[in-house]
């Protein structure tokens, strides 16, 4: 016996102690054919799910194999009983086990023969449910990953920076015809898979790489991965560190990407200039970035400020700030962004031209378009970016001219029945937080009268002053639309409330009631819904507000009325005669 257990002997209490603190379940059983429990402490209990042996029992737990999965049980057992015929003095393995809930979790079940008694098993149950949950989540994550590689048209390898050997995914691996490749940047070199005219951007993407002092980068290099004699194509490689916890480099996923598409547009970039150099300087301006203005030509744009062109968003920002029209200022910053432009650029996307109002030193806005194209540079592995302004001025507003009369009635120049639809709709279709929308019909009292005493060249010019003085009266948002005859109808936006549609109506009734001979005024009714209280859309509004103009019109004409649910009309509008 040892000096330590004449000091402190090993009662059967302080035995009991030590293995209730173990963090394990821990059971002694016979050699039987279900491994019956002789003893166990109260963890091995616990951790199935019962209070005590009793409880166990009670369930019928009295095996210490019984709470095992039973497709590992047999396998188990059968290693148990051949274990005298091997030299391994114990089993382990990993096993589901079955708690008293129904409920199954993960352990290692770990079976040795006691010394002292060859009938008895001492077996201990460890509980790896949450080892097994980050394993199976790993296991998911690089199931994930290897599909991702294999569905995209990237090469993906490791390289251990401290090694300075490159290891290849199976599907890499297969073109390479090897698993890893030591050294690199030379073995490149030595097999000539890369261009010499890309051996130095290469050499210093991979000091940037030991180094550590960015965490990401890229660059376009030139490689022969198809063993072809002088095959070289475009690639762009681009690597992501893993960190050491002491903020060392110690991995790199470097992924390779064919871009060769990309670089044959230095073809359309010289056609590019081409194009531009016959074109009228007065009329274009022609801006050309490599992370900084390279080159600006053309007399459209004023010569951008020195102390801009260290960087491609100085100088468009101050472009925007100073030469284009507010309303578009947002729409092109939006276009010329740098992080949208390299999107569009790496997706292989053809950018789109866009149209707006340029500034010039005469205070005038003519209309331009801004064409954009994005190109590697074939010297560096910088992209150039280069923007075309070409003047359009004549050619827009002609067909802004057209649009216009096409969407306008020709006697009053409001909106026609088309466009005022198209527009409303547009308003009503956007969500607002405060405020409402009115769509107002206005009638012309007795319009018949004043053609029938006047004529209709009168009628027509009474019909052009009404309008008119629509539109005086309304703010530059608000919209005025003729429906046909002498119908009009107004959409008032951004209302504060019912009460002041209600005076706005009214104070437009007013301006419109006018006398033009001794027994005949000129007046109007008007009828009024509200958006989204009335309805969502135009033809709903529509509906609702020509039943209060009925109801005005009812009540004696040269008055309002705003829509109310007790109001009705004798026929829905639109609605025709079979």
């Amino acid at each position: 016996m040892h000096q330590t257990d004449q000091e402190f002997p090993l009662t059967a209490d302080l035995r009991e102690h030590i293995l209730s603190e173990l963090p394990c379940g821990l059971c002694v059983a016979r050699q039987d054919e279900r491994l019956s429990v002789v003893f166990a402490n109260s963890n091995y209990y616990h951790m199935l799910g019962y209070e005590d042996a009793a409880q166990a029992g009670e369930s019928g737990l009295i095996g210490a194999i019984d709470c095992i999965e039973p497709i590992t049980r047999a396998a188990l057992f059968t290693r148990m009983v051949s274990l005298g015929d091997q030299h391994e003095q114990a089993i382990a393995l990993e096993a589901r086990l079955l708690r008293a809930d129904g409920g199954y979790f993960w352990a290692i079940v770990h079976a040795s023969r006691a010394e002292s008694n060859g009938g008895l098993w001492i077996c201990a149950f460890m509980d790896i449910s949450a080892q097994k949950r980050v394993e199976e989540e790993l296991r998911v994550r690089e199931e994930e990953y290897r599909i991702a590689v294999r569905q995209s048209d990237k090469l993906v390898l490791r390289y251990d920076i401290a090694q300075q050997t490159v290891y290849f995914p199976p599907e890499s691996a297969e073109l390479f015809g090897c698993s890893s490749i030591p050294n690199l940047p030379d073995f490149l070199e030595e097999k000539r898979l890369i261009n010499p005219d890309s051996v130095e951007a290469m050499r210093e993407l991979h000091a940037l790489i030991v180094s550590g002092a960015r965490p990401t980068g890229s660059a376009v290099l030139q490689l022969n991965l198809s063993c072809e004699a002088c095959d070289y194509q475009w690639y762009r490689i681009a690597y992501s560190l893993i960190y050491h916890d002491g903020g060392a480099p110690a991995q790199a996923v470097i992924s390779l990407q064919n871009v060769s598409e990309q670089h044959a547009r230095e073809v359309a970039y010289q056609r590019w200039e081409k194009t531009y150099e016959s074109m009228p300087q007065s009329s274009t301006a022609y801006l050309e970035f490599d992370l900084t203005l390279d080159a600006q030509k053309g007399t459209l744009l004023c010569p951008i400020p020195p102390n801009l062109h260290d960087s491609m968003e100085g100088v468009l920002r101050y472009y925007l700030a100073n030469f284009v029209h507010p309303e578009d200022r947002e729409r092109i910053r939006a276009f010329t962004a740098r992080e949208h432009l390299l999107t569009e650029y790496f997706r292989g996307t053809r950018l789109e031209k866009q149209e707006f109002r340029h500034l010039k030193e005469d205070g005038r806005y003519v209309w331009v378009r801004l064409s954009v194209q994005m190109l590697p540079d074939p010297y560096s592995c910088n992209v150039r970016a280069s923007i075309l302004l070409r003047d359009i001025d004549a050619q827009k507003r002609e067909e802004l001219n057209r649009m216009d009369q096409l969407r306008s009635d020709t006697l009053t120049g409001a909106l026609n029945r088309g466009a005022f639809m198209e527009a409303a709709n547009a308003v009503f279709a956007k969500s607002r937080n405060v405020g409402l929308h009115a769509l107002v019909m206005v009638d012309v009292d007795h319009f018949k009268q004043i053609n029938d005493r006047f004529g209709h060249g009168y009628g027509d010019r009474v019909l052009s002053r009404i309008c008119d003085l629509l539109r005086n009266a309304l703010r530059a948002d608000d919209l005025v639309g003729r429906l046909g005859g002498d119908e009009f109808v107004l959409l008032l936006k951004n209302v504060v409330n019912r009460e002041a549609l209600q005076a706005k109506i009214e104070s437009l009734c007013q301006q419109l009631n006018q006398r033009i001979g001794e027994n005949i005024v000129v007046s109007c009714s008007f009828g009024a819904a509200a958006c989204p209280q009335d309805g969502s859309d135009f033809e709903e509004l529509y509906w609702k507000a020509d039943t209060a103009l009925y109801a005005a019109k009812e009540a004696g004409r040269n008055c309002t009325r705003i829509y109310e649910q007790q109001m009705s009309r004798p026929q829905v509008p639109f609605e025709t005669e079979p």
